[in-house]
C-alpha cells in the first residue's frame, strides 16, 4: 500500500475511533440524564401511543412509561460492550492485524449485542410503537455485522490453509 492510502485509512481509522469517543459520551450523558429525558418525551407525545392497549393491555400511561424506560435502561447498557469491541477492532485494523480471530470475536459481540437490543425494543413495543423501528434496526444492523464476521472468518480460515500449503 504505498503512503498517502496508509494515511489515509489511518486518518478514518482515528475519525472511527474518535466517533467512538464521542458515541460513548452522548450515551454516559444518556444513562445519566435518561429519566428526565425520556419523561419529558413521553408527556404528550407519539412515543405515549401503546401498541397493546386496545387489548386491555398496559393501559396505565405510567406503567408503559416505566416499560419504555426499562427499555431504555437495558439497550444503552448493551452498548458499552458494542463501543468497547468496535474500539478495539479498530485499533487491532490501526495496527495491522486485520485477518484474526479476535476480530470476529469482536464482531460477534456486536452482533450479538444487536440481536439483544432488538429483542428488548421488541418486547417493549407494547409500551410505544416507535420502539418497533428500533427493534428493526438493531436486526438489520446485527445481520449486517454477523454476515461480515462470516465472511472474514472464512476469509482467515483460507488463509490459514494457503499458509499451510505453501
Amino acid at each position: 500500500m504505498d503512503r498517502s492510502k496508509k494515511s489515509d485509512a489511518t486518518l478514518w481509522l482515528n475519525l472511527t475511533i474518535f466517533a467512538c469517543g464521542l458515541f460513548f459520551i452522548v450515551v454516559l450523558l444518556g444513562d445519566i440524564f435518561g429519566y428526565s429525558i425520556c419523561n419529558f418525551y413521553w408527556q404528550d407525545s407519539v412515543f405515549a401511543e401503546g401498541s397493546l392497549t386496545s387489548l386491555g393491555i398496559l393501559t396505565d400511561s405510567h406503567v408503559r412509561f416505566m416499560v419504555f424506560l426499562t427499555v431504555y435502561y437495558l439497550s444503552t447498557a448493551l452498548t458499552y460492550p458494542i463501543l468497547f469491541s468496535l474500539v478495539s477492532l479498530l485499533l487491532n485494523l490501526k495496527k495491522g492485524i486485520v485477518f484474526d480471530k479476535v476480530n470476529t470475536r469482536y464482531m460477534s459481540v456486536v452482533s450479538i449485542c444487536c440481536f439483544l437490543i432488538a429483542i428488548i425494543c421488541a418486547i417493549g413495543t407494547c409500551a410505544s410503537r416507535l420502539l418497533c423501528f428500533i427493534c428493526l434496526l438493531g436486526m438489520f444492523v446485527g445481520l449486517i455485522v454477523e454476515c461480515v464476521r462470516l465472511v472474514m472468518f472464512k476469509a482467515i480460515e483460507m488463509r490459514t490453509e494457503l499458509d499451510l500449503t505453501v
